[in-house]
């Protein structure tokens, strides 16, 4: 603590001087935010990069191909890839997971608070026009679906990262298979019986990735340049785009509109 050694109160200690306890916990609480905000942000960008390329399916298998060539020759871009997202993946949740509801009767809550959000303006029948009748509120719903698809993101994509680790550094125990990326062994892992696994964890992916993107412009944005509103229409616009981009690609992954685009 800081010392204010005025007249009113010689000697005086300040409670929020650069040794106090209140200092130190709004100090790590940034730097937890910052953490869980970056990571989220290195996700994000990756995320759409992986939708984008897994989209190339649309245009055929041997664009599929040369596009996964290039992330393995000369250099082992995938390789790499893989084991920094999955580093960064779970960084990511140990730090976001300060947020979610520890305890039962929390989870509890923040299910009744959804269900009472979801009917407010059924339950309600007031004024349309009036200021204090009791709404949806937008980033507290946006909350509680980023909290429920994180679960779904970190299991399915625990899942996934696994897996394509087995895909890349070995043969999978297949003779004669060479281990990388190919569209033959994306196809074989959707056809497989995975794609109901692929559509669950893409829509998780893309509705996290949207609402993190519009809390992190909201959070460190707004009020400035980049007004509420501007964060809004990324939000929607994010969302719809990668929820198109998605479902057309695993469709293609999965046969009928493998090539269409060709």
């Amino acid at each position: 603590m800081t010392s204010l050694d005025t007249e009113l109160y010689p000697g005086a200690k300040s409670r929020h001087g650069k040794t106090s306890e209140a200092y130190r916990i709004a100090r790590k609480a940034i730097r937890d935010e910052w953490i869980s905000g970056l990571t989220g942000a290195i996700l994000a960008a990756f995320i759409w990069f992986h939708l984008l390329f897994e989209s190339s399916i649309l245009f055929g298998r041997t664009v599929y191909d040369k596009l996964a060539l290039l992330l393995e020759h000369p250099l082992p871009i995938a390789h790499f890839t893989l084991i920094v997202i999955s580093i960064v993946f779970f960084v990511h949740f140990i730090w976001a997971s300060r947020k979610i509801p520890g305890k039962l009767q929390e989870r509890k809550r923040m299910l009744e608070l959804g269900v009472s959000l979801k009917k407010a303006n059924k339950r309600w029948k007031q004024d349309p026009k009036s200021d204090i009748r009791l709404r949806k509120h937008f980033e507290t719903s946006l909350w509680i679906w980023q909290v429920r698809t994180g679960m779904i993101v970190l299991a399915a994509g625990a899942f996934h990262l696994i897996l394509i680790a087995w895909n890349i550094f070995t043969d999978m125990g297949i003779v004669g298979q060479k281990p990388g990326i190919s569209a033959e062994i994306a196809i074989a892992r959707v056809e497989s019986g995975l794609w109901l696994l692929y559509a669950i964890l893409m829509l998780a992916v893309v509705i996290h990735m949207a609402i993190g993107v519009y809390r992190l412009l909201v959070k460190w944005l707004a009020d400035t340049w980049f007004v509420r509103k501007y964060a809004r229409v990324l939000f929607y616009f994010l969302l719809w785009f990668f929820i198109i981009v998605g479902t057309a690609t695993t469709i293609g992954l999965a046969g009928p509109w493998e090539g269409v685009l060709s």
